[in-house]
């Protein structure tokens, strides 16, 4: 990750922006959250910023930054988004990435699901912006919010938001649709804000326990006789490499001018071919299954979204390799 930080530094001319500010990180616990604190702690560590960062979730003793909270650059908080908040300070930027990005979890916690995305947010940028009117602000939404709409070409950010009813993941699409309507209400009253339709980070910083497809499928490659495939893996998706995303929300963060882009790759393939991918590295046999899952059956067939706002305003990005992002997050998680 180091060395892809090195690489965002050399290649982001406002980076510089960040110099001594205070920034603030909800959800640090998780994979972006975290990643994103390890960003700003590398900036401080090898190029002396001077930032002052304060992190929060819902962990009293968080696994994914329990290196990072006996800095005296970093303040760490616990407190549940969803019911309660107590962030308080002056900071100059917000990443709300508060909210359970596993499947099994928001369907299992719909309620608090809804809350962390609606009322934990408002709560938030409240406090943010009654300090600091001058703050930036980018919401973490997601991709799902396009689940619905069955479109053959790839998700604009203006296209149609369609509700399935019976959908079992409404409370976690409702959320972030709630989530981005928050920013909207706070963009009126005229505060730098901008939501992001995050689809599928993947990299090194998951904790053990995380159940997303890809960790899921490593396990049973590095533990099982042959990878059991819930269905027949035929749902596509595009993956982003963490450190690509971690490229993409500075840019946005930093000179965003819209209310909501898309942040996503742009290299397709299929669960099968995710599969195929972890099988090849550990010289282990796919099988696929015959029954759904309920995270399988309930999840999008397809997650394609266009990229043509974000390329317009910040130039065409340049991705990872899927098959090395897999192949690089396998030895890590053997290791780690």
């Amino acid at each position: 990750m180091k060395e892809d930080y090195k690489h965002i530094i050399s290649n982001e001319k406002y980076i510089n922006n960040f110099q001594d500010k205070k920034i603030l990180i909800t959800g640090a616990n998780g994979l972006i959250g975290g990643a994103l604190a390890e960003f700003f702690i590398f900036l401080n560590d090898n190029y002396f910023f001077g930032i002052k960062i304060c992190l929060t979730s819902l962990s009293k003793k968080p696994k994914r930054i329990k290196h990072l909270l006996n800095r005296k650059d970093t303040t760490y908080i616990s407190l549940d988004l969803s019911k309660d908040n107590k962030i308080m300070g002056i900071f100059d930027y917000c990443f709300y990435c508060s909210g359970y990005a596993q499947p099994a979890k928001f369907l299992d916690r719909p309620i608090e699901t809804i809350n962390i995305n609606i009322g934990g947010l408002y709560k938030t940028l409240e406090n943010v912006y009654k300090q600091n009117p001058l703050a930036r602000s980018v919401f973490l939404s997601s991709s799902e919010v396009y689940s619905a709409n069955k479109s053959t070409s790839a998700h604009k950010e203006n296209d149609d938001i369609i509700i399935d009813q019976n959908n079992k993941r409404n409370f976690y699409i409702l959320g972030k649709l709630g989530g981005e309507n928050v920013m909207n209400f706070f963009r009126e009253k005229k505060f730098e804000v901008i939501s992001a339709r995050v689809s599928l980070c993947y990299g090194p910083g998951v904790l053990k326990d995380d159940n997303r497809v890809l960790s899921e499928l490593v396990r049973k490659g590095l533990s099982d006789e042959f990878i059991q495939l819930y269905d027949d893996g035929s749902a596509a998706r595009r993956y982003l490499h963490i450190s690509d995303f971690i490229k993409m929300i500075i840019k946005i963060a930093l000179k965003g001018t819209q209310p909501v882009y898309n942040i996503c790759g742009e290299e397709e393939n299929t669960i099968y071919g995710l599969a195929s991918i972890i099988g090849d590295h550990l010289n282990k046999k796919i099988k696929k299954g015959k029954t759904h899952h309920i995270v399988s059956k309930t999840a999008p067939k397809i997650v394609w979204n266009s990229l043509k706002k974000y390329n317009k305003e910040f130039g065409k990005m340049e991705f990872k390799p899927f098959k090395q992002g897999v192949e690089e997050f396998i030895e890590w998680y053997k290791n780690y």
